[in-house]
């Protein structure tokens, strides 16, 4: 393989996998890509959770031991409800850590289909496209990148799980989707069946984006037996029963929160009857084609 084709694969830079979602507000309306806040009450990131110290305050509420149950039968009811969903659209913010660095918000158009499995996701920012449709194109993952050196390339067509298609994000393309996520969350919570003695649960009923909703905090009380996350906040949507936002802390050496995933899906819009046209690379409102 030649220097230039090498030096074109190193600057792939594209994220494929909408899962997080995030509002970002300042007050000058920017982005810092390393402050992440949430018109959801905010998560009291005490000693207690996002640091790996043993010596923990018990200031969280202890007292709600049915919390978790409850937990899983949101979880349940909103993978019944992603599951009843033939297709979607959807205005998803994403930010994640990868790499040990915390990447900017990405805001992106999404669009999904159950059967056969497929997205399309534009980025706001850059107008960069991917399409993933299983069973088609090979399986191949195509992605039109809009900056860099890898723009002088119209189009790559990529293993979803191979390195550079998974360069700025945590999972492939073929995670995406709340369905998934609520999967992937319900996957955790099986690996930790003792989970209410090994973390904290909170619950309430608030308002966000207009919507009503219930939001479970959870805070893990120990490094050593739960080392993927500290902390943990789901936002369920009580009227679809779906999972809309999630954030994700992982454990730091101080007890400052730690962001590594935050998914907010917004404007969700069923697709009914998802047209073929929607998934294929030869749309004209996509620019996979040149024209």
């Amino acid at each position: 393989m030649s220097m230039f084709i090498k030096i074109l694969l190193g600057t792939l830079t594209f994220a494929v996998l909408g899962v997080t979602m995030h509002r970002v507000k300042t007050a000058a309306s920017t982005v810092d890509s390393t402050v992440v806040a949430s018109t959801l009450p905010a998560l009291n990131m005490s000693e207690s959770a996002g640091s790996s110290s043993r010596d923990r305050s018990d200031a969280f509420d202890r007292t709600a031991t049915d919390h978790f149950p409850k937990l899983k039968d949101h979880l349940k009811a909103a993978h019944s409800a992603a599951a009843a969903m033939p297709g979607y659209t959807a205005i998803l913010e994403r930010q994640e850590e990868v790499d040990d660095q915390l990447r900017p918000v990405d805001r992106i158009e999404f669009k999904t289909r159950r059967e056969p499995f497929s997205v399309y996701m534009r980025w706001a920012d850059s107008e960069q496209e991917a399409l993933y449709v299983h069973g088609e194109n090979d399986n191949r993952l195509i992605v039109r990148p809009t900056k860099g050196l890898a723009a002088i390339r119209r189009v790559w067509r990529l293993d979803p799980d191979c390195r550079m298609a998974k360069q700025t994000c945590r999972y492939p393309i073929t995670d995406a989707g709340i369905e998934n996520l609520v999967s992937r969350i319900q996957s955790f919570y099986d690996e930790h069946k003792n989970v209410a003695i090994l973390a904290d649960c909170k619950m309430q009923q608030t308002t966000f984006t207009d919507k009503d909703v219930i939001v479970f905090d959870i805070k893990f009380r120990d490094e050593a037996t739960v080392p993927r996350y500290s902390a943990s906040r789901f936002c369920f949507d009580e009227q679809t029963k779906l999972l809309i936002a999630v954030d994700n802390y992982g454990w730091s050496k101080d007890s400052k929160p730690r962001l590594i995933e935050h998914y907010f899906y917004d404007q969700i819009e069923v697709l009914a009857e998802p047209n073929e046209d929607v998934f294929v690379e030869e749309n004209p409102a996509y620019r996979f084609v040149a024209r």
